[in-house]
């Protein structure tokens, strides 16, 4: 695989010879903090749980599902963190509005809460656009201008963009699905009258393994269902916290099954900063008019 990335923007270096473009965001990348809240319940699961399982009834399908799903999870994890987040260049311009009472709330141009008042222009094709056109937003922690801007998330150690949140939803889907298996099977091996001849330990075990992937779900799976609700809607969690939609109708929604097959079904774009893409074969986003600056 050769180069693609040969220069940063913001906090986001190239890494892996050029491969990959990563955020270097110290203590703030808390990403093999997430792998190993996956990880590490599920060897506890395998070393003393699913001995107990596989000779009841079923129970020998349990393993192999609870490996697939903990190996999914991991492998969105890790492309959610690696993936460049759609990352565009952007440059500062003269100020023309005060901001103090520029009301376009859709257009956040912050670095750093915008220290001396500048304005940033997105800088693509030879010509500069303003950053609603792509919906994007300057992350503060990484001080890169991301596409579609969701958040940035410390547990995959990257900003949510257009380019990685599919992956971010997957990862949040499969971290629910192998918290689900382990808590259900663990809660029957700890509390069914059927395994009365389990060690004591190994129940104990069990039960606490239990309780922790209950508390997983619960903080996992409703941020999946979060993410689910904004896909089909179209709309991010930056500009639902904003609530730039919320008196003016969302141009971007085309129901919720359209949206939830553009999300889903289309690929992902190409990085505009990458070393395989000219900057002239960039294409724009096609938007409504009104929706332009």
């Amino acid at each position: 695989m050769g180069v693609k990335y040969t220069e940063a923007y913001g906090k986001h270096k190239p890494s892996c010879g050029g491969v990959c473009l990563l955020a270097d965001v110290g203590s703030l990348n808390l990403m093999p903090v997430s792998a190993g809240l996956i990880i590490v319940p599920c060897m506890v699961w395998f070393i003393f749980v699913a001995p107990s399982l596989v000779v009841l009834p079923a129970g020998a399908i349990a393993p192999p599902l609870v490996a697939l799903t903990m190996c999914l999870a991991i492998t969105w994890l890790l492309l959610a963190w690696a993936t460049e987040p759609g990352i565009v260049p952007f440059i500062p311009v003269a100020e023309e509005k005060d901001p103090e009472t520029d009301d376009s709330v859709d257009g956040e141009t912050t670095l750093k809460r915008n220290p001396g008042k500048k304005r940033y222009m997105i800088a693509l094709n030879g010509q500069c656009y303003p950053l609603p056109r792509f919906r994007a937003k300057i992350c503060r922690e990484t001080e890169a201008c991301v596409e579609r801007f969701d958040h940035f998330c410390p547990w995959v150690g990257n900003v949510v963009g257009i380019r990685n949140h599919k992956y971010f939803v997957l990862f949040t889907i499969h971290s629910s699905a192998v918290a689900a298996e382990v808590f259900a099977s663990s809660m029957y091996l700890g509390a069914s009258s059927k395994t009365s001849d389990i060690k004591p330990y190994v129940r104990a075990i069990a039960l606490a393994l239990s309780s922790y992937t209950a508390v997983i779900m619960l903080a996992v799976g409703g941020l999946m269902c979060y993410h689910i609700d904004l896909i089909a809607q179209n709309v991010s969690t930056n500009e639902r916290l904003k609530g730039v939609y919320a008196i003016r109708r969302n141009p971007y929604d085309k129901g919720a099954s359209q949206n939830c097959h553009d999300f889903w079904c289309l690929p992902i774009r190409p990085s505009y900063i990458s070393t395989e893409n000219k900057e002239d074969d960039v294409p724009l986003p096609l938007l409504p008019t009104s929706d332009m600056c």
